[in-house]
């Protein structure tokens, strides 16, 4: 089995290809916010990288957000469309989960925290335990106090995400959680198409992987396009 991975609700896009000896090989971008132009050469890039075709991918698994509302489109948009074109299946990938992949052996609790914008942040939590993972705070929109009060007093606690990188955001985890808040180093902090892709053949081996028509993106809440035009048309 051959997964083709995506992820794009990050500031920068990869791609991942990962077969069924769950054997990664990820390319990324080095340029920021310019996924239309790049993804599909990733894409590329990484099948040759792997010596496949098309016809050698068996699904596609996708980072379904939240996260950048852009970027999950175009993520979402190009899965879907390959899938259509190829004949495979989706796995739907919740991003909040598949970056805490990046911390399974921390040994506490795994926070990731995107800036949301508007004093809100996308996050939710997880342990590891006997190679399990379970759920501590459902994915969604928070404030960090809500964050806070969730993780604060359950032992260490991993923060990862570009809200780390948010001085605000960052002050009030430290603050709230205290000595036991750590971060994520750089090259771990952020979503990538690897875990998408470990998380991805899960799915698949679950057998809860979608048709192209059924997979949706998930973006938690209403973008501020969506909200402006709702309020102007209240006032009409």
């Amino acid at each position: 089995m051959n997964i083709l991975a995506i992820e794009t609700t990050a500031a920068m896009a990869s791609a991942a290809i990962i077969d069924g000896d769950e054997c990664v090989h990820e390319v990324r971008s080095e340029a920021n916010m310019t996924h239309l132009q790049n993804l599909m050469p990733l894409i590329e890039q990484v099948l040759a990288d792997c010596d496949l075709k098309k016809e050698d991918i068996d699904g596609i698994a996708v980072s379904r957000g939240p996260g950048s509302f852009t970027g999950i489109r175009i993520g979402m948009a190009t899965a879907k469309g390959l899938a259509q074109v190829w004949k495979v299946p989706v796995a739907e990938v919740p991003t909040l989960k598949a970056m805490s992949m990046n911390g399974w052996n921390f040994g506490g609790v795994v926070c990731p925290v995107l800036d949301a914008r508007r004093s809100q942040v996308y996050s939710a939590a997880y342990t590891f335990e006997e190679d399990e993972m379970k759920e501590l705070l459902p994915e969604g929109a928070y404030d960090p106090q809500q964050v806070i009060d969730a993780v604060a007093d359950r032992g260490p606690v991993l923060f990862m995400g570009d809200g780390v990188g948010n001085p605000k955001i960052r002050k009030a985890l430290e603050e709230g959680v205290g000595q036991e808040a750590f971060f994520a180093p750089e090259e771990r902090r952020f979503q990538t198409a690897e875990m998408v892709a470990v998380l991805g053949l899960e799915i698949f081996r679950e057998g809860k992987a979608v048709s192209y028509a059924q997979a949706q993106p998930e973006y938690l809440r209403k973008s501020e396009a969506e909200r402006k035009r709702e309020e102007k048309e209240k006032r009409t």
